[in-house]
């Protein structure tokens, strides 16, 4: 009963239920904008039920196959309109030669619609060929050197990065070996489709969660305090343990807020963008690769559902965490307002910190082992992500600490208070 009234505080506040429909709406806003593409990203769908997914001898023939009969089937439609034959797809959207022939308008909106599909198919045939080239040069040992130089490391901190770098390597050769980089997925240079999704949504709807989660755990902590009834609710023993009742609210609140926030929002996500031949695609397929040419070689083979779901189990324990920190600031400062503030102090301190370490210190490795830094980096997670953490259990080990260093805190800050002189 009690637990129950707890939960119909944050409920009916207008404030978390308002915020909560405002940031739906600006996420499905950012869905809307990117919506643009989701009629090229269609265009793969079909390449892949005519091949599949894996870009083998046997896959590459058959999209080469299919790639010049569209193209002599596009040449003999060009051909009888304007006399012309095109070697490529993209010879067709030469500027001298386009505007003109839009102008004109010689072809359909159904024919532009098929060179643009043709276009598109011959982007990944030609991206095969480099996908592999790439990573058959990949040298992560390489890679690892460079950041070191770039961040200008040293003594036992670089040597520690060479150390990880090297735990790396047999993943890499590993999924070459599994041809997991020849998996086609939506090209990464053409659509940014693992940047949007990971980062630009998971990264607003983390913060989103976050600040309904600081906001409302903060305000039924100190709800009895801030409306002057803490000497009447604070009598009895039970009274005092009414702060447990609190703090499991709190967390199966900011459980189901963060677990609606991903499931509208990624209902709606998928809805406009068709991922229907894909979720079985390892997530470290070469086609993800952004205008960055940076691969993503993730510690484990995983497929692209498997990863979507650590991720949004990954996001659901990180709003734990800042619970548990959200809870233990109120146990200490009983004021809604500041502790919201010394929440973003301390949340933008622990981005600083890692930046006053020593260069040569394996604390500034260790100090990356933080919840404030690992969702600053969603796109990352579960993969290689940067000399800093790129660590096989890195994500593991930075949510299992804390959580046991939170709940700790939490449980004797709890103790402290059924003694306390209120």
């Amino acid at each position: 009963m009690i637990k129950q009234l707890e939960f119909k505080k944050i409920i009916s506040s207008p404030i978390i239920l308002g915020l909560f429909v405002l940031f739906l709406l600006f996420n499905c806003f950012l869905i809307y904008q990117q919506s643009t593409l989701r009629h090229d990203m269609r265009s793969l769908q079909p390449i892949v039920h005519e091949t599949g997914t894996l870009m083998n001898e046997e896959g590459r023939q058959k999209l080469q196959t299919s790639y010049e009969q569209d193209l002599n089937t596009w040449n003999k439609l060009s051909q009888s309109k304007t006399g012309d034959t095109y070697q490529t797809a993209v010879e067709f959207y030469k500027p001298e030669l386009y505007y003109s022939l839009i102008e004109s308008n010689i072809y359909s909106k159904e024919e532009l619609q098929d060179i643009n599909k043709l276009a598109i198919k011959e982007t990944y045939v030609n991206s095969i060929q480099e996908i592999e080239t790439k990573y058959n040069e990949l040298n992560v040992m390489e890679n690892a050197e460079e950041g070191i130089r770039l961040f200008g490391l040293k003594g036992a901190a670089a040597e520690k990065v060479r150390e990880q770098y090297t735990v790396l390597k047999p993943r890499v050769e590993e999924l070459i070996q599994n041809k997991e980089h020849l998996h086609l997925f939506f090209h990464g240079k053409m659509f940014g489709t693992h940047s949007f999704l990971f980062k630009t949504l998971f990264g607003f709807m983390l913060f989103q969660a976050m600040i309904l989660i600081v906001l409302f755990t903060a305000f039924i902590v100190n709800y009895e305090f801030e409306h002057k009834t803490s000497l009447v609710a604070y009598a009895t023993k039970r009274g005092r343990r009414l702060m447990w009742d609190k703090l499991l609210v709190s967390i199966f609140t900011s459980t189901l807020v963060t677990v609606v926030l991903l499931a509208i929002t990624l209902f709606v996500y998928f809805m406009v963008f068709d991922y229907s031949s894909l979720w079985n695609v390892p997530i470290s397929s070469g086609f993800l690769i952004e205008l960055n040419k940076i691969p993503f070689i993730s510690w484990w083979n995983v497929t692209f559902i498997q990863y979507l779901l650590m991720s949004c189990g990954l996001v659901v324990i990180c709003q734990i965490l800042f619970v548990l920190i959200t809870f233990c600031l109120s146990m200490l400062i009983r004021n809604s307002y500041i502790v919201f503030t010394l929440f973003g102090v301390i949340f933008l301190a622990g981005l600083y910190v890692p930046s006053i370490i020593p260069k040569d210190s394996t604390m500034l490795l260790y100090a990356h082992f933080s919840p404030f830094i690992l969702v600053m980096n969603v796109k990352k997670w579960w993969m290689e992500s940067g000399v800093f953490t790129t660590f096989k259990f890195y994500e593991v080990i930075t949510v299992t600490g804390w959580l046991i260093a939170l709940l700790l805190t939490a449980w004797l800050l709890i103790k402290r208070f059924a003694r306390e002189n209120i």
